[in-house]
């Protein structure tokens, strides 16, 4: 949750926590913790409780990361598809677990040791290295959390830090393992290969209709033809209902003077601030700066940056304090002010430059309000209107009728899959409606189905006017298609038959020059090749079979690219050594003993989990989530 704001907490104890976290959750198991119960607790474990703003919050927050990573907005509905509600909540019941198991230890951190970690994170620092109220507040807000409930997350991290920290500290990485998966990870083989192309196996008749059949009835599903849908819509916005709305000329100007402000755009300026610890150096700074001292100079002698002290164009509003803003305002471009007195020091200004306001008059804006305006009662009027549809739909009109009646045009699409397609695969241009091919899908022809939400603060409805079911057509529709696939099929097995057949030849003895000389193609070379590798030739079924092949031993493998198969001999083993004190030696030595005290915080996690019992509202779970908790 909030560890994340800790960069205390960005090294292995807090990556493989959170990590390991869902992975124990897991491993034991969810469906036989579930139970409905009473409780206003989402979930709890012993005598911990995960409330409810708990597990919202650590859904927008793992929400918000998704977000961060894929670089745009993550719906709740991908969000769900992800796995974010089952994996916040796996990650919130083992820190419990760890919360719980720290309490029974009576390991405890004082008020003073809590302050100074949160004095001296630097996420809540300002440029000066001091601690912010304004960033303090921001994370605040981002996380959506009271201080009161920061502060207790941040005692129960350092709690439970004492508690990881042990198993951190006492972790050691063999060195014959080390050696062992260094050894494993970099060795490289040299082999010798032919190729097999298609062609080796020969023309492939046509086959008889009892195989056909057979082999129709194994792949049908490949044929598949998928259920679509036919459907219509109509939409009620705000924009259709605002166009059959008049404004009269006097609400125009009655709103006018009440808004009057929000027209005119304030006065601007580029302002730079120094800011001063003493009234003295501020006045020795206005003296240097009125007698041509560069401004950058007195800047550079603060230790500080233009970018600290230049606010750019801001208004009087946005200027510090009411004495700030009105002695800046009072300056002409290039002047420098006297030193003034503001709530974090005492301050210096210089206007570099001036953007007047503009102040619109009522005919420069009416046309603008009269669209506001009626759009406003637009939004007003829409939920009555939506409720006039829905009664008449409740009396018995037809759709179409409903849509008659209060001017609606219905949109018809045809023959839709669930993804969104036709039959045949290809796009279908939908309207941008939410929920709109998952509504449809949820409901069968004639049914009526509820209004839905528009996303434009309006409302959609649809109606669901012929379901085709999911078909595989029969044999004779696809027949050249399917005799195409079989013939495909035939040439495989003979080509993957004859690969087995040469490499079992090699195996016994054979010279691989013999055996390809058969074929009049050329035994090739390939060196160093790394465990991990494919290429357009060696696919990773090939290479996985030849690092299971003794050396001098043959194998076989598809290429990567293609239908060829490869023929292969293992010629040589490369294990090189990993010098001790080398940079690569000393990265995976870490690896491994961050990997084995992950392991053992998954553990002691999973174990807590057990010992204390975790149990799980799922109905509450389903309330917070909208989805079934399983």
């Amino acid at each position: 949750m909030l560890d994340a704001l800790r960069k205390t907490a960005s090294g292995w104890i807090g990556m493989g926590l959170m990590g390991l976290l869902v992975v124990s959750f897991a491993v034991w198991g969810i469906a036989d913790i579930f139970r409905g119960y009473g409780s206003s607790a989402v979930a709890t474990v012993g005598s911990q409780e995960i409330d409810v703003a708990a597990y919202q919050r650590e859904i927008s927050n793992e929400t918000r990361r998704l977000s961060q990573r894929y670089g745009q907005p993550i719906t709740p509905q991908i969000a769900q598809q992800l796995g974010v509600n089952q994996s916040a909540l796996g990650r919130l019941i083992g820190l419990a677990a760890l919360n719980g198991g720290a309490e029974d230890l009576g390991l405890a951190v004082s008020d003073k040791k809590v302050a100074h970690n949160i004095m001296t994170d630097p996420e809540l620092q300002n440029t000066f290295g001091k601690f912010d109220k304004r960033n303090f507040e921001l994370a605040l807000s981002r996380a959506n959390i009271s201080e009161e409930a920061f502060i207790k997350d941040r005692r129960d991290y350092l709690i439970r830090n004492q508690l990881i920290g042990v198993i951190g500290n006492g972790v050691h990485a063999p060195d014959a393992m080390v050696d062992a998966i260094a050894t494993f990870q970099k060795e490289t083989r040299d082999a010798t290969y032919l190729v097999l192309p298609p062609s080796l196996a020969g023309n492939v008749a046509d086959p008889d209709e009892k195989e056909l059949e057979a082999y129709y009835q194994k792949i049908s599903a490949k044929f598949q033809k998928p259920e679509t849908r036919s459907f219509s819509i109509m939409q009620l916005t705000p924009d259709a209902v605002a166009e059959t709305i008049s404004i009269s000329e006097d609400d125009l100007k009655t709103a006018f003077e009440q808004q009057k402000a929000s027209f005119n755009t304030p006065e601007k300026r580029d302002v730079i601030q120094i800011t001063f610890d003493t009234n003295e150096d501020a006045a020795a700074a206005v003296a240097k700066l009125r007698s041509g001292t560069p401004v950058e100079d007195v800047v550079k002698a603060r230790g500080l940056t233009m970018d600290d002290v230049n606010l750019g164009l801001v208004s009087k509003a946005q200027m510090l304090s009411p004495a700030i803003g009105d002695a800046a305002f009072s300056l002409e471009p290039g002047q420098v002010s006297d030193p003034v007195k503001g709530p974090l020091g005492t301050v210096v200004l210089k206007v570099t430059k001036v953007e007047p306001g503009v102040t619109k008059s009522f005919d420069d804006v009416k046309d603008k309000l009269r669209k506001t305006l009626a759009m406003q009662r637009a939004r007003e009027e829409i939920y009555n209107i939506q409720n006039s549809i829905e009664d008449d739909r409740a009396g018995g009109m037809s759709f179409r009728d409903v849509a008659e009646k209060n001017g609606l045009t219905i949109q018809s699409i045809k023959g839709v899959t669930k993804d969104g397609k036709t039959r045949d695969g290809k796009d279908v241009d939908l309207p941008d409606l939410p929920d709109l091919l998952k509504t449809v899908y949820e409901y069968g022809p004639d049914e009526q189905i509820p209004p839905r939400d528009n996303g434009k603060s309006g409302y959609y409805w649809v109606h669901v006017d012929q379901q085709t079911d999911a078909a595989i057509p029969p044999l004779k529709d696809v027949r050249s298609q399917v005799v195409s696939d079989w013939k495909d099929q035939q040439r495989k097995n003979k080509l993957d038959a004859l690969a087995q057949k040469l490499a079992e030849r090699g195996n016994k003895g054979e010279s691989f020059d013999k055996i390809a000389s058969e074929f009049d193609r050329s035994v090739l070379v390939q060196k160093g090749i790394q465990r991990y590798a494919r290429s357009d030739t060696f696919s990773r079924i090939a290479v996985t079979r030849l690092f299971a092949t003794p050396k001098g031993r043959f194998t076989y493998g598809p290429v990567m690219v293609g239908d060829s198969m490869l023929v292969m001999q293992v010629k040589d083993i490369h294990k090189p050594q990993l010098a001790a004190d080398s940079d690569e030696y000393k990265k995976l030595k870490a690896d491994i003993k961050d990997s084995i005290a992950s392991d053992m915080i998954g553990t002691m996690v999973a174990g807590l989990q057990e010992k204390m019992g975790v149990s799980v509202n799922q109905r509450l779970v389903q309330q917070v989530t909208g989805t079934p908790s399983q």
